[in-house]
């Protein structure tokens, strides 16, 4: 088909209105999964590595989404909370799929930094068991001198691969020796920064398969990954920098880092950046200083949850969730170039919020400040707790996706926050659970819904016959028309776009 960019594609079709029981009809369902189709695996599905198949189709869920405009690259996430999940970080370029579609998956950066290794589930130990022993004894069948496979013979695996095809080729060659322990073992979500043409991601270097089952890895690193404009052609990312979490952080609870949110300095460079890091797992919040490749951390009892509130039931299952601080947004620069911090727990309806201020200081680190500079801002109402939230600068608007009401709903950070100042985007009875949510430089608001909670605390496998994740988009301008958030009277404070890429 024609190449077209993601909104060229959209632009050339009528604007599906969806309308599921609810007002709003700008809301977009972009892409939608079944089951979750790779491009050009490298092993097949039945490989065994380890004690477990190579992939699994009913263990994989898209979780979550992370979009480029600059190279029309989709970023995605597979959560690896299950055995049989190929890779734990993915893309696609958008130009190729319409409108509706299930695109088809690759790994991101590429294969190689995603596979899993049979040492893997012996605690990371590269000599408990080669590569080359590893598929020779258990990818071929052995007869005499040689190994079979599909009616030809080859002195091992590594002959065999080199007679596929080209496009083939590159990836399995990337098999042929063992990649260390610099590989993205499991990594949540990402966040794109846009401003500088980049990924970042959190590899919490655990494997954590159903509730009790745990493999150490590798420790946990923050990984920043290139995204160059022609990313979708040549399809090379480098890996730009790969920080380790110090043991003095990670000993608090290694596994469970999740959503990222970026901090440019006023005026600052690429490299003037810090990184907030929430770990509602283990209830903490991390700082990383870009600049200075400086970790720490911060304690709170308002990064705990409410454990009356962490119940939750999805279609008639139910769970215990009792996850801590979850997401945070930043408000508007002050002439210091510190910002309102407004964060929540998974389990509470709360919400709070810090300056920057305490947060960029690594000597209040871990509980060192006044328990003062933490405040609640106020409640958004019973049953409302959010997974993920994301503000809009050019409007002043904070929105929120929900776990129990399945709602996406917004509050103009300028009134009080209050049940009365919180409005409706969206609802549907046919999302599940939102997973992902933020907000592009164009003005677009995403958000993802999953299967996540049943895939990580269940044994139940996903039914490939029904929707399991869907992406939506819309305008920021028609997410809050009509409602309690659109300010009229209030101008334009800021121009998001100007400020993100000074």
């Amino acid at each position: 088909m024609q190449a077209l960019t993601i909104f060229g594609v959209l632009a050339s079709f009528v604007v599906l209105q969806i309308n599921f029981g609810y007002s709003k009809n700008y809301v977009q369902e972009v892409f939608k999964w079944k089951r979750i189709e790779y491009e050009n695996l490298p092993l097949p599905d039945n490989t065994l590595i380890g004690p477990y198949k190579y992939h699994i189709p009913e263990n994989n869920d898209l979780v979550s989404i992370g979009y480029h405009p600059a190279s029309g690259l989709m970023l995605v996430n597979i959560f690896r909370c299950r055995p049989g999940v190929p890779i734990t970080v993915g893309a696609f370029c958008v130009k190729n799929y319409k409108y509706g579609s299930s695109p088809k998956i690759w790994g991101f950066p590429n294969y190689e930094l995603n596979t899993l290794q049979a040492s893997d589930y012996a605690g990371g130990n590269e000599d408990d068991l080669s590569q080359r022993e590893f598929y020779n004894k258990n990818y071929f069948k052995r007869e005499g001198n040689y190994y079979a496979k599909g009616g030809h013979y080859y002195t091992d695996y590594y002959e065999y691969y080199n007679f596929k095809p080209n496009y083939l080729r590159a990836s399995l060659s990337s098999l042929s020796q063992p990649v260390g322990h610099k590989r993205i073992i499991s990594a949540l979500h990402t966040v794109i920064d846009e401003k500088c043409s980049r990924v970042f991601l959190l590899d919490n270097g655990v494997l954590q398969f159903y509730p009790n089952t745990t493999y150490n890895v590798q420790k946990p690193a923050l990984v920043e990954i290139s995204l160059p404009s022609d990313g979708c052609e040549n399809k090379n990312f480098p890996i730009t920098r790969r920080s380790e979490v110090p043991d003095r952080i990670s000993s608090k609870g290694s596994n469970g880092f999740m959503y990222m949110t970026m901090d440019f300095q006023t005026e600052g460079s690429c490299d003037d950046l810090f990184l907030y890091i929430t770990n509602p797992f283990n209830s903490y919040l991390v700082v990383y200083d870009y600049r200075k490749d400086k970790f720490w951390a911060f304690d709170h009892e308002t990064f705990k949850p409410v454990i009356s509130e962490s119940h939750f039931v999805f279609d008639n299952l139910h769970l215990d969730m009792p996850l801590g601080v979850m997401s945070m947004a930043l408000g508007y620069p002050d002439e210091d170039g510190d910002r309102t911090a407004y964060y929540l727990p998974f389990a509470s309806t709360a919400q709070y919020a810090v300056s920057t201020k305490i947060l960029k200081n690594s000597k209040l680190s871990p509980n060192k400040f006044n328990q003062d500079s933490f405040k609640i801002m106020g409640y958004r109402g019973c049953g409302h707790e959010v997974d993920k939230m994301a503000i809009d600068y050019t409007y002043g608007v904070i929105f929120f996706v929900e776990i129990r009401s399945k709602e996406v709903r917004c509050w103009n950070i300028n009134k009080p926050l209050n049940p009365d100042n919180i409005g409706v985007v969206y609802k549907s009875d046919k999302t599940f659970f939102y997973s992902q949510m933020f907000i592009d430089s164009r003005g677009y608001l995403w958000f993802h819904s999953s299967h996540v909670p049943i895939e990580f605390l269940t044994l139940q496998p996903l039914n490939l016959q029904e929707v399991n994740s869907r992406s939506f988009r819309v305008k920021v301008s028609d997410a809050i028309k009509g409602t309690v958030c659109d300010d009229s009277d209030q101008s334009r404070m800021f121009d998001w776009f100007d400020f993100y890429k000074k």
